[in-house]
């Protein structure tokens, strides 16, 4: 069995999707890896491609083609349940590595590490629209230390991240696995090794699961999944979400943290979609 597998979400990334295979394919290792692709019935040319590189290397791509599309959420869901290597990471079809070294990297500081259970690094990030770039982590002080827990107001880039493959997500909701979710839920398990290191690219095109969102679709999806996630680990991190809401802070202590929680669920749905009906 290979030591780690790289699953590769795509969904109409025709322009892009050739830059992440590459970024993969170049990765100098002394262990051997699988990359699973995920195509989400992309209705570009995007399968196509994909076919391409599986046919150039099959003892190395195993390619899913949905028959309907999932979207992000299940189609994640589905690669990582297939995965069965000791190690894995995932990448988007619209994001790339930009580093030889980096499972390599990764799997070494984890091997040496084993009270970690991920491995991040510093991501550049690049606005496709106006062509912003940008560090994800620009503060110094993050330089002190290579260790962080979930304590930590510490997060890295999904592109940047190599997980021990530790957890069984079959019961896990399918929404748990995105983003700082899954991040939150593997550092439940043990701590994160940072490499102060840019060796990702995460792209922001503007039509992406994220930023092809409205401001009032991705503030109603972030109050929804914050809920939903607070709810699964019974409350228990609780002090991880809307740190800042007076009116929460305020509901909790008068009716304690459940039933606080979903008044404030409710009363914070119902101001997002009036404040945003408004400004029509």
């Amino acid at each position: 069995m290979k030591i780690l597998t790289v699953v590769l979400l795509t969904y109409n990334h025709e322009n892009s999707i050739a830059d992440a295979f590459d970024s993969i394919l170049e990765q100098k290792s002394n262990f051997d890896f699988d990359i699973f692709v995920c195509e989400d019935c992309s209705t570009d040319g995007t399968a196509d491609i994909c076919r391409e590189y599986r046919e150039r290397y099959p003892e190395k791509i195993k390619l899913f083609l949905n028959e309907k599309n999932l979207g992000v959420t299940q189609n994640l869901k589905q690669g990582l349940l297939r995965v069965k290597s000791k190690y894995f990471a995932f990448l988007d079809g619209d994001d790339y590595w930009c580093d030889m070294n980096k499972l390599q990297k990764q799997v070494d500081a984890l091997e040496q590490n084993p009270d970690c259970i991920i491995c991040g690094h510093n991501t550049l990030c690049r606005n496709l629209e106006n062509q912003e770039k940008w560090l994800l982590i620009n503060d110094s002080k993050f330089n002190l230390k290579t260790k962080y827990n979930l304590a930590d107001m510490f997060r890295v880039h999904p592109s940047s991240r190599v997980y021990r493959n530790v957890i069984d997500l079959t019961d896990v909701p399918a929404n748990m696995l995105l983003d700082t979710h899954i991040y939150r839920l593997y550092l439940t398990k043990g701590c994160l090794f940072y490499i102060n290191e840019v060796m990702s690219v995460f792209n922001r095109t503007g039509v992406g699961f994220w930023s092809g969102r409205s401001l009032k679709e991705r503030k109603l999806m972030t109050l929804e999944l914050c809920y939903q996630a607070n709810k699964y680990f019974k409350f228990k991190y609780d002090w991880k979400y809307y740190t800042t809401s007076k009116l929460l802070k305020m509901l909790k202590n008068i009716f304690g943290i459940k039933t606080g929680w979903f008044l404030f669920y409710h009363l914070e749905k119902l101001r997002l979609q009036v404040k945003y009906m408004m400004r029509k």
